[in-house]
């Protein structure tokens, strides 16, 4: 019975030590490559979600970029609307405009005087250039020509505080205090 049972005791350790190592064998080398499976499996499905919003942020970008010209000339328009800070202001050039315009509407503009220029409240990058402005012409409605030009087609930003409108000996003249604006901020230059 001795060895009978030194038998069995050998088969029943060897059967606990087969299982031992297969158990082992599982929670030290199956199941840590398919975690890792699993991981990369879950990095693959975010990568993937990843890669669909990046796809869809390119789409909306080509898009974007298939507008760059219209983008271009609306920068052009407001660099002209509200020029950068520069020595002159770009005054002689709004100057030139408005003799242009003036000979265009046949009325005469004079009586050109700017002031200092004076912070704006908001936003604090742009000043103001107040300006006082005389049109003199034959008939009413070239000066108004000319004021609604200035409001509504010239690319100068201005705003018209105060007109006024008089009769003379030689026709009409309208004298109007507007202000220019001007930006301290530098931006680049388009070609359009």
């Amino acid at each position: 019975m001795t060895a009978r049972r030194i038998d069995q005791i050998w088969l029943f350790g060897g059967l606990a030590l087969t299982i031992l190592l297969v158990a082992g064998g599982w929670f030290m080398l199956i199941k840590p490559q398919y975690t890792a499976i699993d991981a990369v499996h879950a990095d693959t499905g975010d990568t993937q979600t990843q890669l669909i919003k990046e796809q869809k942020r390119l789409a909306e970008l080509k898009a974007e970029l298939k507008k760059i010209n219209q983008y271009k000339k609306t920068l052009l328009t407001n660099q002209q609307a509200i020029p950068h800070d520069d020595s002159t202001n770009r005054i002689p050039e709004f100057l030139k405009q408005l003799q242009s315009l003036g000979a265009r509407y046949k009325v005469e503009v004079s009586g050109y005087g700017a002031t200092t220029e004076v912070p704006s409240k908001s936003p604090d990058t742009v000043t103001q250039l107040p300006i006082t402005l005389s049109i003199d012409g034959q008939n009413v409605d070239r000066i108004l020509n000319l004021v609604k030009h200035l409001q509504t087609e010239q690319p100068r930003a201005l705003l018209i505080e105060t007109a006024q409108l008089g009769q003379g000996d030689e026709g009409w003249e309208l004298s109007l205090t507007l202000k220019a604006f001007i930006t301290s901020t530098k931006t680049a230059t388009v070609k359009s």
